[in-house]
Parts: structure tokens; C-alpha cells; sequence
């Protein structure tokens, strides 16, 4: 049951990218559409594991208008293990605000874990699914770029409980 839970999550963005007026449309519509653009770097702080992460991020256009998609990969080390998260997050951005536009949302990630100091003949690395909720706010800064401050929360035992990070992507 938990297994059919995990693939409709994974193909759900697809499913609504597929049945989006804007795929109907094609590239002479003028309204949020998938695609690149841009990419940059965030790093933070977890907590259970506590850790510091690194990684980069994709911006990837939006599913309807104010519903974008950015997925991640980020690194952490600390707490005698290493982890991999990769990560497909989708936000709502509240674009009313002029400066530092708020965004919630929530992201389905794979984490990759490598413990450290582990008796030899354990198996010392694990992979897992799970659910983050996020929220943060970001603003526009001079020659393309923007800026962002977020938080995550995670919503399964196979996530750090919270992380909290800063970005900076390009166009």
C-alpha cells in the first residue's frame, strides 16, 4: 500500500504538467510554463541529524501561475553520518508582496544515508522516501539573481526534523 502512496506522489507533478492548459497551449501561450530558468546554491543547518548542507537547486518554471517547481540536491555530514537528499519541491508564491515575496509548499525526497563508525560486516547505508513541508520568503536582487531565507519541516521519521537554509539562484 505504502509503495502505490510513493508513486503517485512522485507522478503527480507530471500528471498536472501533462494536463495543464499551458501543455495544451505550447510555447505561444504567455502564462506559467515548465522549463529552465536558472539554477543556484543553498546552504543550511539540519536538526536530528544535526548537520550542515550544501547543495544546488533548479528553477524549473511553474506548473500554474504561481505554482513552481524547484527541485535540489543537497549534501550534509555531521552527527556520525553522511547524508544525500535529493528532492522535488513545489511552492506557492504569494506574488502580491512586492519586495520579499513568502512561499509554502512541500517537497517528495529520497534520502541517501552513510553512517560512519559502523562494525565491520553492518550495513552501514540506507535509502528512504519521504515528505518535507517548506516554507521561506525570497526577493530579486540587482543583475538576475534572488535571494532566499527557507525552512523545512520534516513530515516522515526518515527526514532531518528541521532545516533551515539560504539560497542564491541566477537566471
Amino acid at each position: 500500500m505504502r509503495r502505490w502512496h510513493v508513486t503517485t506522489l512522485l507522478l503527480l507533478p507530471l500528471l498536472l504538467l501533462l494536463d495543464s492548459p499551458v501543455a495544451a497551449q505550447g510555447k505561444a501561450a504567455r502564462g506559467p510554463s515548465i522549463g529552465w530558468n536558472g539554477w543556484g546554491v543553498r546552504a543550511g543547518v539540519t536538526s536530528s541529524p544535526d548537520q550542515v548542507y550544501a547543495g544546488v537547486h533548479f528553477e524549473l518554471g511553474e506548473f500554474a501561475k504561481n505554482v513552481r517547481f524547484r527541485p535540489n540536491v543537497e549534501f550534509g555530514s555531521g552527527d556520525d553520518v553522511k547524508f544525500l537528499q535529493a528532492s522535488g519541491e513545489v511552492h506557492y508564491v504569494f506574488s502580491k508582496v512586492q519586495v520579499w515575496k513568502p512561499y509554502v509548499g512541500g517537497a517528495l525526497v529520497m534520502n541517501f544515508y552513510k553512517l560512519d563508525n559502523v562494525p565491520p560486516g553492518i550495513d552501514d547505508s540506507e535509502t528512504k522516501f519521504g515528505l518535507m513541508g517548506v516554507g521561506g520568503i525570497q526577493t530579486k536582487l540587482k543583475s538576475a539573481t534572488s535571494f532566499f531565507l527557507e525552512a523545512k519541516v520534516g513530515l516522515t521519521n526518515d527526514d532531518p526534523d528541521f532545516k533551515i537554509g539560504a539560497g542564491w539562484s541566477w537566471k
